[in-house]
């Protein structure tokens, strides 16, 4: 991983905090909570023609609809909710599982990414967090079972909100069915910000016949908590996995995909797998015959 410097960031602290102090001085009190199902679902255009309609089409859909407007801006209720939303997005973005929950969730917490722990290296260097750190390598092939048929890797990636509120259920519904089925399982693990492609190097290091990654998802101003599961058949460096060798199990949430039925989808598509040695694009090729 040489060829990627770590980022530094380029601004002066002592700067950033003086403009820091300087917008703290400025700020609007908000008495009631608006984010509430309440407000979120109040009728903002004026002198609507059909004021139950809106009310049906905005219980119909989470999306920001029948809110009206001022001028060509949003009105402030839908602007201050908007905010609070993408504050959501930020908090889960930032959000580091706890030692306890991965403990809870039965994961072997092994480190870092190559990203080393830096937000700002991961965001805006993504090969590093398709590979574990020299320290995390080093842990998982001291203490993993090496080749397991199903390798577990878990990240918060860019939602931590999403393991520590929907990963339990999905991995040991997940487990249970592959139990049944008499799949074996190896050590489940934990990596801090790590992307979809450690796959990779789990599958290289441990020589899993199928690795599942369950990632957190990019945080939205719908759904900020949002879980995925990436599954692949022997993911490799050599010959190189790509997207079109995975597949994917997405938007589980409260407000998306129940993690249950997630779970199912995946057991059976790793028993496809298994028969017909296989996955992503390949593997729907295949079943066609």
């Amino acid at each position: 991983m040489a060829e990627y410097e770590l980022y530094k960031g380029t601004q002066n602290l002592a700067d950033v905090q003086a403009r820091r102090a300087e917008a703290a001085k400025f700020g609007i009190t908000i008495e009631e909570d608006i984010t509430t199902p309440e407000k979120r679902h109040t009728v903002g255009v004026d002198h609507p023609v059909d004021p139950e309609g809106c009310k049906a089409l905005i219980y119909a859909t989470d999306q920001r609809v029948c809110v009206g407007r001022n001028g060509p801006r949003p009105k402030i209720l839908t602007y201050l909710q908007m905010r609070a939303d993408h504050g959501a997005t930020q908090d889960s973005l930032k959000y580091i599982v706890p030692e306890d929950v991965v403990n809870k969730l039965g994961l072997l917490n092994v480190g870092e990414s190559a990203a080393n722990g830096s937000l700002e290296t991961y965001l805006r260097l993504p090969p590093l967090g398709r590979k574990f750190s020299d320290e995390a390598k080093a842990v998982v092939l001291e203490k993993c079972i090496k080749n397991p048929t199903v390798q577990f890797v878990v990240s918060n990636g860019l939602s931590g909100y999403a393991i520590e509120r929907y990963a339990g259920d999905v991995l040991k519904a997940m487990t249970d069915g592959l139990k049944a089925a008499g799949i074996g399982l190896g050590t489940p693990i934990y990596v801090n910000r790590a992307r979809v492609g450690i796959m990779n190097d789990a599958g290289s290091l441990l020589n899993a016949d199928v690795v599942v990654v369950l990632i957190g998802e990019r945080p939205g101003l719908i759904i900020s908590d949002a879980l995925s599961i990436y599954m692949g058949y022997k993911p490799r460096w050599e010959p190189l996995t790509t997207d079109a060798n995975r597949d994917n199990i997405c938007m589980i949430s409260k407000k998306g995909k129940d993690p249950i039925e997630a779970a199912a989808e995946a057991v059976s598509l790793i028993k496809d797998y298994l028969k017909y040695k296989t996955s992503g694009v390949a593997l729907a090729t295949a079943k066609r015959g």
